[in-house]
């Protein structure tokens, strides 16, 4: 695996079709230690609880978003939000950041996405000596693709 790649939970996009969530909904941002390949997006209503999120320092129990939307632009539909900004260094910070997960917090903490933070798929990020800034790609938090038109 390699920094950036992501996963999307099976039960969040049931839920999602079942009309559980919305735009309003407290989505939220948290870090974990767990690495990519434990984290299994077949779990049966998976929430942040059923990982290890780590803080301390200047890294937050939870990173609430901001102006989340959903747009439509031809066939594809696109579900994004402002990144989270600039975690700075510092020695307080946790040491072992492996995966950044979201989270619908309104509903149950459910787990959403996971990305992996890592360079190896193992070795954590270094927010003891380094900045760290996380933002969504372009393209958005996650897209669906209609190809059946």
């Amino acid at each position: 695996m390699a920094a950036g790649d992501t996963k999307m939970f099976n039960d969040f996009v049931l839920k999602d079709r079942q009309g559980l969530y919305s735009t309003a909904n407290d989505w939220q941002l948290v870090f974990l230690s767990d690495t990519y390949a434990s984290v299994n997006t077949d779990l049966t209503n998976p929430t942040s609880g059923s990982f290890t999120v780590t803080s301390g320092g200047n890294v937050a129990a939870s990173y609430s978003l901001n102006n989340e939307s959903v747009t439509r632009a031809s066939n594809v539909i696109t579900f994004d939000a402002d990144g989270i900004g600039t975690i700075s260094k510092d020695p307080s910070n946790p040491a072992d950041v492996r995966c950044a997960l979201l989270i619908n917090a309104t509903v149950t903490n459910d787990a959403a996405q996971v990305w992996d933070m890592t360079s190896d798929g193992t070795t954590p990020l270094d927010l003891v000596n380094n900045d760290f800034t996380f933002n969504f790609g372009a393209s958005g938090i996650n897209t669906s693709t209609n190809t059946s038109a």
